[in-house]
């Protein structure tokens, strides 16, 4: 039996960070700007020991 689970790349890691991000949202709700977000899921990733690498931002001046 062919599924669509046996055809995802990275399955198990998909389901771990998806995990998580329902673990955020249904903890600390919906609504909120972007960075409340990103800061419960830096703590999220770090108690379920997933690695990440935080995206940094650069000011571009014209």
């Amino acid at each position: 039996m062919d599924t669509n689970d046996d055809r995802l790349l990275f399955r198990d890691e998909v389901f771990q960070i998806v995990g998580c991000a329902i673990e955020v949202l249904n903890t600390i709700g919906h609504g909120l700007i972007e960075k409340p977000y990103e800061n419960v899921l830096v703590v999220e990733f770090g108690l379920r020991k997933i690695p990440y690498q935080k995206l940094e931002w650069e000011r571009i001046v014209l």
